[in-house]
């Protein structure tokens, strides 16, 4: 009888050994499933930004190529002429080769910024600069927003951040996005950036509408909008940040303007 017993209690202990690695690997498959699954979800919402921005960044870039091609004729013309030698066409030549240069730096840093930002991401932290991850930022949003807001910088944070740059440059551009479409008409985007002992923080503030008090707990739900979009810009970012150990706050006022305040912690030495 106590061997019976016995067999039964190793029978039992095994079983439940066997049912908890099951339950192990099926557990790690399913968070590996997650974790995939998310990483297409942030990839499909940049993709959706990459769209929404495609007609302003071809704007921006046939604007410099535009000058700099006819810079380029100038100079042939003169270059055939003969004229080129003569002295007072010197300080003219010189003129039109510093368009070209900068003409072509400028495109330069639009594809670079761009290709930077379309990549996946493979989720590497590296020494990142905030404040010119936010300046980049800007400049792919610049032809979007150039007529309609004006960009006013404080930025105090000098501690370089260990994070994925692709990624965080997607929270920036989403909510910077949201920040243009609150303004009607014209307005200012205030974008800050200080540290402490702890955590870096980031605010971007608005000078638009204002956010509904119904409105505001659904703004971090996946495809809940207002203007149109995928809905997916605010969640993905909210994820993104909550993955690199952080959070976002959002402060807001109808009639004066919202507030996104992103804290950052600093990795532990």
């Amino acid at each position: 009888m106590i061997f019976g017993f016995l067999i039964g209690i190793v029978i039992l202990i095994i079983y439940i050994a066997i049912s908890s690695w099951w339950w192990r690997r099926k557990l790690r498959s399913y968070i590996k499933k997650s974790r995939e699954e998310e990483a297409r979800l942030i990839h499909l919402e940049k993709m959706a930004s990459l769209g929404t921005l495609a007609a302003g960044v071809a704007h921006e870039i046939n604007n410099p190529l535009t000058f700099l091609l006819t810079n380029l004729a100038l100079l042939s013309h003169y270059i055939k002429e003969k004229k080129i030698i003569k002295e007072d066409l010197q300080e003219e030549v010189s003129v039109i080769l510093d368009e070209c240069n900068e003409g072509v730096n400028r495109i330069k840093r639009i594809v670079q910024d761009l290709l930077s930002f379309s990549h996946r991401s493979q989720g590497r932290k590296i020494s990142t600069d905030i404040n010119k991850l936010l300046d980049v930022s800007i400049r792919i949003l610049w032809n979007e927003i150039k007529y309609k807001v004006d960009i006013v910088k404080n930025y105090k944070a000098i501690t370089p951040l260990q994070v994925d740059p692709n990624q965080l440059s997607q929270v920036f551009l989403n909510i910077i996005i949201n920040a243009t479409h609150a303004i009607k008409n014209k307005g200012t985007i205030f974008l800050s950036t200080q540290e402490n002992e702890k955590e870096f923080i980031i605010k971007i503030s608005d000078t638009g509408e204002g956010i509904p008090k119904e409105i505001l707990p659904k703004i971090f739900e996946p495809f809940f909008t207002t203007k149109g979009g995928t809905g997916l810009g605010l969640y993905v970012s909210k994820n993104i940040v909550e993955n690199m150990g952080g959070r976002i706050e959002v402060g807001t006022q109808l009639g004066e303007g919202t507030t996104f305040t992103i804290f950052l912690p600093k990795a532990k030495r």
